[in-house]
């Protein structure tokens, strides 16, 4: 019980594409385990929209009665809200449903199979529009409840926008994508540590975007967004969950030139395990869900071919936190090796400590944010004793700060 209290201070604390999110009612009957149980919130990426085109997004509520499937649909189109309605059936591991919508350009129909033995993490199929074109794709499972008193945590707007404008660039376009909860002012000092060599070789763009949303969709919008602008072959410099919505734009298409990532949690974070503690719904988002180790967007992600043609590309940094054994006055404790630790930080390695022993910058492990097994490059050592959240602070993260002025 003590670990759990534990573990809810400090998730509290931390606290071009087609994206279908489906709620469904579980009913736990015989027959439905037999032609497999559909609850659940997936999402769906629909590639080869236009360039500069937004991503829509289609809400379906799904529910399953037996062997029938029926539901609503909802799809943000332009600058209204286009409704529809589902039917079709589930039978033996295998879903099948039109969607008709009140625009008839954006129906569809879906046939998908999956493992009808247990409630599904995804369900593989086809998407056929009315013009015929058809999508191999996935309804990958998100989260068990879309909806919280989260105490007020902002949904961050999305914002593409320049910082940094060079008269005369001879290197490619720079961009700068935050981390969980974060904004794009948490590059403010990192912005103004650049050398004015390096603002003289590049443009530099900062990228806003809602962490509780799906990593994919925001790997999307980012790709939307380069596009819109114009860039070619940027350089990105991410942190932490920044760097997995950085990989989402790569598998959605998008092109780099290198992509450097700061304590990104590459193979997930087990910490995320904890989000299904009771109460945890302040991070229990589709977004922090997707860093799960062993399942869903981190596994989808690691075999993807784009992803992986790439890899040669990726310059991955992380720190790592520790402890020295101290005596004071006779009695042997535990002090921290440096004193500007975040708070969040400590509590994430305490946990770390009691429940996945494993060397870590407080919320990442530094075998996930070295890209461990991947051909990958490592331009810096682990950086000792640096925590999670000072990777991107200049004053403590120096050898870091030195490294992007060389980019």
């Amino acid at each position: 019980m003590k670990k759990y209290r534990s573990a809810f201070v400090a998730m509290v604390i931390i606290t071009g594409a087609l994206i279908l999110i489906v709620s469904s009612c579980k009913k736990k009957t015989e027959e439905q385990v037999v032609n497999g149980n559909v609850a659940g919130f997936y999402e769906f990426i629909r590639a080869g929209q236009s360039a500069g085109v937004l991503t829509k997004y289609y809400q379906i509520t799904l529910i399953q009665n037996g062997t029938a499937v029926g539901g609503e649909i909802s799809v943000h189109h332009v600058d209204q809200m286009v409704a529809g309605t589902i039917t079709g059936s589930v039978t033996g591991g295998t879903l099948a449903f039109s969607a008709t919508m009140d625009l008839s350009s954006l129906s569809f129909s879906f046939s998908g199979s999956f493992d009808a033995s247990k409630s599904p993490l995804a369900i593989e199929g086809t998407f056929t529009f009315p013009d015929k074109t058809t999508f191999q794709g996935s309804l990958l499972k998100m989260l068990e409840d879309y909806h919280c008193d989260d105490g007020g945590m902002d949904i961050n707007a999305y914002v593409f926008r320049k910082v940094v404008s060079s008269p005369n660039p001879t290197g490619p376009p720079v961009i700068f994508v935050h981390g969980m909860i974060g904004k794009m002012g948490n590059w403010d000092t990192i912005v103004m540590n650049l050398s004015a060599e390096f603002k003289a070789k590049h443009d530099v763009y900062e990228f806003q975007y809602n962490w509780k949303d799906s990593i994919i969709i925001n790997g999307r919008i980012l790709k939307d967004s380069v596009e819109r602008y114009g860039l070619v072959n940027p350089i990105i410099i991410a942190h932490s969950m920044g760097g997995l919505v950085s990989r989402g734009y790569i598998v959605s298409g998008g092109a780099i030139t290198k992509l450097v990532t700061l304590g990104t949690p590459h193979l997930g974070t087990p910490l995320v395990n904890l989000i299904n503690i009771p109460g945890l719904c302040k991070v229990n988002y589709p977004g922090p869900r997707n860093m799960y180790p062993s399942e869903g967007y981190i596994q989808k992600i690691l075999h993807d071919p784009l992803d992986i043609a790439v890899r040669s590309k990726y310059y991955v940094i992380d720190g790592q936190m520790g402890m020295d054994t101290v005596v004071v006055h006779g009695d042997t404790t535990l002090q921290w090796k440096v004193d500007y630790y975040a708070t969040v930080d400590k509590l994430g390695y305490q946990l770390f400590y009691e429940l996945f022993p494993q060397p870590n910058d407080g919320l990442v492990p530094v075998s996930s944010g070295l890209f461990e097994g991947a051909a990958v490059n490592r331009p810096l050592p682990v950086q000792f004793w640096l925590d999670h959240f000072h990777l991107i602070k200049p004053l403590h993260a120096t050898q870091i700060m030195q490294y992007i002025n060389t980019l």
